[in-house]
């Protein structure tokens, strides 16, 4: 009995260290996120040349996962872990030197890289620490060090930049991966099994994971544009700053995760999957066609809501049917389609921005949320992966 009770246990000192390193790794990635825009801007960049910069990041996490993701199932979490922080801690002091955009964009390419390993190796270790009866909940805690940076980080950034200029920021990023690295470095639990399996194409990718990395794809498209962008159009409608947004949009979040966090264990993801996808189409409605200061701070808090009750529901939904050799496999091809939402929005939004406006663009970004819908409805839900299809047999 009571060993059932302690091997149940969610929040042991491993989990409260893996979610404390998931928290520094993504201040450090959401600290630049709406940072770097103005830092292009800097350097003589335009909203195309934003586009780019955001896209190429997520290209190199995109080409790099899979291989990450065979690293992690067969070196070890703790060793990729390693070497992604150690480099998420000496790119931003390249940007120190950057002379022009194109070097700019180099060093933020290669921050994708790095960004690829650390983050997939902490949510594939994450995994392994949570009990199996309490995935759900558990990474949805988990996701809470990630709601967690997006209130402070996004912020913090914004409020160095403006304050003390660029290369304090830069710092601030460097030291969080640094802060991460030593705490990643002190977590003992090692309980899982490395798999023995050869680099091959087919074993990059976890086709389990597929239906909830395609549903997320979607939903990312529009989620990172407004991430990326809300900062610059916020200053220029005279809404309060993108700071102040990203505060709303965690505090949203945490609730959500919350009030919500054990429903995907009772009842299955998709009543989350379903309500999110339309609290961000309402709320990209709401920045676009209200420009005041209540219907903006509404905006914000659906966004939260929406990013709170389906990224978790999806990375829970990829995760928990496959074996642990292969968890590493289906965290990456997860992370591959969150990381190409993020870069193919990127890149249209700018490119929209450049041949139209802010708003036009912002309004084009409710299709992918509506192709989210649809293929989680049509095929996301009716595959063996679905906690709603096991629940429905």
């Amino acid at each position: 009995m009571n060993k059932t009770i302690g091997q149940n246990k969610l929040w042991t000192g491993s989990f409260i260290k893996i979610c404390l390193v998931n928290f520094f790794i993504f201040v450090n990635f959401h600290a630049l996120l709406p940072t770097f825009p103005f830092f292009v801007t800097y350097l003589g960049g335009d909203a195309l040349t934003i586009g780019v910069a955001t896209a190429l990041f997520s290209v190199a996490s995109i080409a790099s996962r899979p291989f990450s993701g065979w690293l992690v199932d067969t070196k070890g979490r703790c060793a990729v872990l390693t070497a992604g922080l150690i480099g998420m801690a000496a790119i931003p002091m390249g940007y120190f030197v950057s002379c022009g955009i194109a070097f700019a964009i180099i060093l933020r390419t290669a921050h994708g890289l790095f960004h690829a390993a650390s983050s997939n190796a902490s949510s594939t270790w994450v995994a392994d620490i949570i009990p199996c009866e309490r995935m759900g909940e558990g990474l949805g805690m988990y996701g809470l060090s990630m709601a967690l940076s997006t209130a402070i980080a996004p912020a913090l950034g914004l409020m160095i930049m403006n304050q003390w200029g660029f290369k304090p920021m830069f710092v601030l990023v460097a030291f969080v991966a640094l802060l991460a690295l030593v705490i990643g470095l002190s977590i003992s639990s090692k309980n899982y099994q490395l798999s023995q399996s050869p680099l091959k194409i087919k074993e990059l990718f976890e086709p389990l994971a597929l239906p909830a990395a395609i549903t997320q794809f979607f939903f990312m498209i529009a989620y990172g544009v407004v991430e990326v962008y809300v900062a610059i159009y916020a200053s220029s409608c005279n809404l309060p700053t993108g700071g102040v947004y990203f505060i709303f949009i965690a505090l949203a979040t945490l609730a959500t995760r919350l009030l919500f966090g054990k429903t995907i264990d009772k009842y299955g993801e998709s009543r989350l999957v379903y309500s999110g996808n339309v609290a961000i189409i309402a709320g990209i409605l709401l920045l676009v066609l209200a420009h005041n200061t209540p219907c903006y701070l509404l905006s914000a808090i659906l966004l939260g809501y929406s990013f709170g009750a389906v990224q978790p529901s999806l990375q829970t939904m990829a995760m928990h049917a496959v074996d642990t050799p292969r968890r590493g496999a289906a965290s990456s091809t997860f992370f591959i389609a969150f990381d190409l939402g993020i870069a193919i929005g990127g890149f249209f939004a700018g490119i929209l921005i450049k041949s139209f406006n802010y708003d036009t663009m912002f309004l084009c970004m409710i299709i992918p949320c509506v192709l989210s819908l649809l293929y989680y409805h049509i095929v996301g839900r009716n595959h063996i992966s679905s906690f709603n299809h096991k629940k429905n047999k």
